[in-house]
């Protein structure tokens, strides 16, 4: 499984999800601060931003991989044809909870249109930075950070 191919002991790969968490913590501050008008930056919001990008990093880096696999691993046929499947329709199912967790922890009161159309476009550069620093750490590390993709 993927989970078990991640090895959280290397110091390189720990070193870089550590990375991805404050990159990722600071794309989702920025975002906020333009797209939703959050200006205040106290510790309580700082304390949601590292807890929505952690999660955003694990669900990206460890858990489209696992469940890939896993659904790889259940499907007999020869390719798998379910696993397949599943490897298009799982990030579509990240990116959705990531919009969720953006609309309803980290954007203050608005109104409901302008806080999913704030949500779906912090989700949309969050990932597509969380894709470009996944290439630029293969380059120079030759370390995925989002593995079975």
């Amino acid at each position: 499984m993927i989970l078990q191919e991640v090895d959280f002991t290397n110091l390189t790969t720990l070193l870089l999800l550590i990375i991805a968490i404050i990159l990722v913590a600071i794309i989702l501050y920025v975002g906020t601060r333009f797209l939703a008008g959050k200006k205040e930056l106290d510790t309580g919001y700082v304390i949601k931003l590292l807890l929505v990008a952690l999660i955003i990093v694990l669900l990206v880096a460890v858990v489209i991989g696992a469940v890939i696999d896993a659904l790889g691993q259940l499907d007999p046929t020869d390719p798998p044809i379910f696993a397949g499947a599943a490897a298009q329709l799982i990030p579509v199912l990240v990116y959705l909870a990531i919009v969720y967790l953006i609309k309803y922890i980290l954007i203050p009161e608005r109104g409901e249109t302008e806080k999913w159309n704030t949500s779906i476009w912090i989700g949309v550069i969050t990932l597509f930075l969380i894709y470009v620093f996944n290439i630029i750490s293969i380059q120079i590390f030759e370390t995925p950070i989002i593995t079975g993709v």
